[in-house]
């Protein structure tokens, strides 16, 4: 019987190794030696690198987009409403409608509830928890507007890491928790998120994404608190720095997540925010990479497959 137990037993260092290293690696990331890392990692990968930034110059290119590139950089975000594709962005949109019309199948049907606050509303068009290419949401990450300004902050061709659609909810007696609290975002050492309202926010009922530009948030580059109140945020930098984003349906915004503290879905009574998020990352990513979370259908071009990793 103990011989059992012993043998039952032996994977679980491994495991409990893995998530250290892991767990270490995201500690690193936290603070400014995540750069050196960066740094090293990319030099034992310059002829990819190369690659990568001649493909980023094969992309179109607008007076708009650089504009918008150098605010994304200066300030760390930027609205981009005026400079993506409207109808990829309808296309989204009615995509999303019609999950939401299914909201209480779909409900029953997601993985991580740890998210009191959010319904996760695409886990069924995974297949081995990866996208088809072609899904509309895919698509809508693809599009040269968004690969263009944000490689041109990155100096890199952007990899998208993930595509999300998230309806957010009100949790009434519920502590915040999660993203309601204000953080960074550490999935490497630059994550810009392409948001797209896909309900009106009008006011701070709807739980308008919420964030501090890149100046002001410098305050918390290499804090290791993981998720901070209003209090704990606010004894740094004053609440006039706040920015809310407070728009109708269809705005389409940029932010450095990991430079801008930020927090959302606070939503209050009879109030919801249904919300599309796409990820990118600049390559190589520091932490090792995951399963793949897209799979190729139809023809996809080298630009294609390589901001996908496939």
């Amino acid at each position: 019987m103990t011989t059992i137990n012993a043998t039952a037993d032996r994977p679980a260092p491994k495991k409990q190794k893995i998530s250290q290293f892991r767990r270490l690696l995201w500690h690193v990331n936290r603070t400014d030696l995540g750069w050196v890392l960066k740094a090293a990692l990319t030099s034992l990968q310059l002829p990819a690198r190369a690659k990568r930034v001649a493909l980023l110059k094969q992309l179109p290119t607008k007076p708009e987009w650089a504009e918008a590139s150098r605010k994304l950089g200066e300030d760390g975000y930027v609205d981009v409403t005026a400079l993506v594709d409207r109808s990829l962005a309808e296309a989204v949109a009615s995509f999303a409608d019609g999950k939401v019309s299914r909201l209480n199948e779909l409900v029953g049907q997601q993985k991580e509830r740890h998210k009191s606050f959010w319904v996760s509303l695409l886990d069924e068009d995974l297949v081995n928890g990866a996208f088809a290419t072609d899904h509309p949401f895919v698509r809508n990450a693809l599009q040269p507007a968004a690969l263009r300004i944000i490689g041109d902050f990155m100096h890199d061709l952007p990899q998208l890491s993930d595509v999300v659609l998230t309806l957010s909810q009100p949790t009434p007696n519920r502590a915040l928790s999660y993203s309601q609290l204000w953080h960074l975002d550490h999935d490497d050492k630059r994550v810009c998120k392409l948001f797209i309202y896909l309900t009106d926010v009008r006011d701070t009922a709807d739980g308008p994404f919420t964030f501090i530009p890149a100046g002001p948030s410098k305050a918390f580059r290499n804090t290791l608190k993981s998720h901070m109140s209003d209090a704990q945020v606010f004894a740094k930098t004053g609440p006039d720095a706040v920015k809310e984003m407070i728009a109708p349906r269809l705005s389409c915004f940029i932010v450095n997540t990991a430079r801008c503290l930020h927090m959302g879905s606070r939503i209050q009574s009879d109030h919801s925010r249904l919300l599309y998020t796409a990820t990118y990352i600049q390559q190589p990513r520091i932490y090792p990479e995951p399963r793949p979370r897209f799979r190729a259908v139809g023809a996809l071009t080298d630009l294609e497959r390589t901001v996908m990793r496939l």
